[in-house]
């Protein structure tokens, strides 16, 4: 009998005394107490978007609308970050990705993307794909080291060449001008 992907599917991704794996009932409040604090820091691709409604409702339905991950500490099992992402077609969209300021510069954000890399490949999408704006300064390289390419509007493959990213970007909340993608 295959294994299947279950509560140990992300294991190996998550830097030491951390984990990932997907969110759980009861988390809504933690996590929008996370969203809350990433949105006082400086702006960053993927942590900057404010496409995330900011009061309980609005974000449980943000939530609904995405499959997150969640960055837990191992001692305690708490979150101290997460990611959204959907499907859009062949296309999974990461619409952003949050890290408490004390659990930033540990290997987290890339072990939440990784997260979302490896779901994407189980269910056969062919890309990755995050907004972003047109300055990514510094946080280029970190999206380049994990494989992503940065994609103008003008030049979206025939993948992302229809409307459907147009509204995807204007859905991300910020003048997304660029697409990071990750072929898979």
């Amino acid at each position: 009998m295959a294994r299947k992907p279950g509560r140990k599917a992300f294991k190996g991704l998550a830097p030491k005394g951390y984990r990932i794996r997907m969110m759980e009932p009861g988390e809504a409040e933690v996590l929008l107490a996370i969203r809350h604090e990433a949105a006082t820091r400086s702006p960053e691709p993927g942590n900057a978007a404010p496409a995330e409604p900011s009061t309980l409702p609005d974000f449980v339905r943000f939530l609904l609308a995405h499959e997150i991950f969640v960055a837990a500490a191992k001692r305690d099992g708490s979150p101290v970050g997460y990611a959204a992402a959907q499907e859009r077609g062949d296309l999974y969209w990461l619409a952003g990705h949050r890290a408490l300021t004390p659990h930033r510069r540990r290997g987290i954000a890339s072990a939440l993307i990784a997260a979302v890399t490896q779901r994407a490949r189980w269910f056969d999408h062919r890309a990755v794909g995050i907004p972003t704006t047109v300055d990514i300064g510094s946080f280029g390289a970190f999206y380049a080291r994990d494989g992503f390419m940065t994609v103008s509007r003008k030049q979206h493959p025939a993948i992302l060449a229809n409307q459907r990213v147009n509204d995807m970007l204007e859905e991300a909340g910020i003048d997304a001008q660029r697409v990071l993608i990750k072929w898979l």
